[in-house]
């Protein structure tokens, strides 16, 4: 929700009512951490392993928006 401050309101909604949401929540949440703490290693050979991982929440934040736009928050799905 963060990284969706103009989505956030909807999120929260829709999150509320859809486990698949929730998924891609912890899934997110799960990519990002371990972003972070790769980014923070001074281990030149985590390069591909950030790739992949700005990767895996670059591809999550997509779902989510794709999901945000194929559901409306007042009919769970």
């Amino acid at each position: 929700m963060l990284k969706l401050p103009a989505m956030r309101g909807r999120l929260q909604i829709l999150g509320a009512k859809s486990a698949a949401l929730q998924d891609l929540f912890e899934a997110y949440e799960d990519a990002s951490v371990t972003l972070e703490r790769l980014l923070k290693e001074p281990d030149s050979d985590a390069r591909l392993m950030i790739r992949e991982y700005e990767t895996i929440c670059s591809e999550v934040e997509n779902d989510v928006i794709e999901y945000c736009l194929g559901h409306s928050p007042d009919v769970p799905k």
